[in-house]
């Protein structure tokens, strides 16, 4: 449970972490506006030259932010972001040099040391309170420094106003710290709820999946036992009766019957599963799927591999073509089954009706909690499951990393 929870807690603090990353890189841009403003309205001409480089720099950092926070890169087809540790760090460091050397370079510093109150809201959305406070003890020694040059060497304001502007700056600073420490103890909690629902949601289809095996076995082991053998003796007594139509319907039956429990035991816990792996068991299922339905069902699959989470992706694959069959009026559908980057991909599309985010709600409403139990074990697990646009039909990617 405690590994569950920090790893968890770090899905929760990444998740933030882009969140904030992405206000910050907004808010910039209002920065950057503020400080040409403050270089057009305040800075004499003959200070331009200097302060055009310094905002010049600054202009690259907030472009560069901006791009590396909402670029994204394609995944399995899922579009995901990437967000390296240290550069919020990074950039927060940059608007503390550029604004504290503008301020030293100008020779009215009211206004740069006014836009130098914007860097404590620019740290409040940070996830880290260390990382803060590292920040902002920084931003307050540079705000001292400037207002101390400011009053010895251009006389903009006096003792008094600099030690106010000082206490309401420091004032901020501290409101900045207490917001991250907040909001990191908030994502703490949220990180130990679901961390919590990820183990109850482990144990609970853990506890299913025993059921459903022990459901299959003793379905093997009895009932289609016992129509075997009565199959069995029908086929000896038509031997000594060739005429009789009666024994002809009887061992249809009986057959069909038999197949339906074959059938019904392999969905319920494949032994296949087991014996030669979640490749196989899918494309068996696949062809059930084709045989009981109607429905053309097409596999590419390659998945070499033995996992701990293939009877999970098993169970979802299960589903998922359950659904085709029952719900979407398809005529064709197709299951890839593969291995990328370390993840376990699955791919379910059909020419059906469709599904959404839209419909699963609305299922889910209504009391159907089969395919949203699965996507939230596959989430728990540190997966997607995502519906894909579609000229027709439904697709669904689904993406589990490989137990190591």
């Amino acid at each position: 449970m405690a590994f569950a929870s920090n790893v968890e807690l770090d899905r929760v603090r990444k998740n933030h972490q882009l969140r904030a990353y992405r206000i910050v890189a907004i808010l910039r841009v209002g920065v950057l506006a503020f400080v040409v403003g403050a270089m057009v309205v305040a800075a004499p001409r003959y200070e331009w030259g200097s302060q055009i480089a310094l905002v010049s720099l600054y202009a690259f950092a907030t472009v560069s932010a901006l791009i590396l926070a909402f670029t994204p890169f394609d995944r399995f087809g899922i579009t995901r972001f990437r967000v390296g540790r240290m550069e919020p760090f990074a950039f927060t460091a940059i608007d503390v040099i550029v604004l504290t050397a503008l301020q030293l370079l100008s020779s009215d510093g009211i206004y740069p040391l006014l836009i130098m109150i914007l860097l404590p809201v620019l740290v409040a959305v940070d996830m880290s309170t260390r990382r803060a406070a590292v920040i902002l003890g920084f931003t307050m020694v540079g705000f001292a420094l400037a207002g101390i040059q400011d009053h010895l060497q251009k006389r903009a304001i006096g003792w008094p106003d600099t030690a106010f502007l000082f206490g309401l700056y420091a004032f901020m600073c501290v409101a900045a710290l207490v917001t991250v420490r907040i909001e990191e103890r908030h994502s703490r909690s949220v990180a130990a709820l679901s961390a919590l629902r990820e183990e109850l949601l482990a144990q609970t289809m853990t506890a299913s999946e025993v059921l459903q095996r022990r459901i299959s076995e003793a379905i093997h082991d009895g009932p289609l036992q016992d129509v075997l053998v009565a199959r069995q003796e029908l086929v000896e007594l038509q031997l000594d009766d060739p005429e009789d139509d009666r024994v002809s319907r009887a061992l249809t039956g009986l057959q069909s019957a038999s197949e339906r429990l074959r059938q019904a035991t392999f969905e319920l816990h494949p032994a296949v599963l087991e014996q030669v792996g979640l490749g196989a068991a899918v494309e068996q299922l696949a062809g059930f799927t084709a045989k009981r339905s109607g429905i053309e069902v097409t596999t590419d699959i390659d998945y070499p591999v033995r996992n701990e989470i293939d009877p999970m992706v098993f169970g979802v694959a299960r589903e998922l073509l359950s659904n085709v069959v029952r719900h979407s009026r398809a005529t064709k559908a197709s299951v890839t089954l593969g291995i990328t980057d370390d993840s376990c991909v699955l791919n379910v599309a059909d020419d059906g009706v469709g599904v959404n985010d839209d419909t699963m709600a609305r299922r889910l409403g209504e009391g159907h909690i089969g395919l949203a139990s699965h996507r939230a074990r596959v989430e728990a697990a540190g997966g997607s499951f995502v519906f894909l646009g579609a000229d027709s039909g439904t697709r669904v990617c689904v993406q589990v990393p490989l137990k190591k």
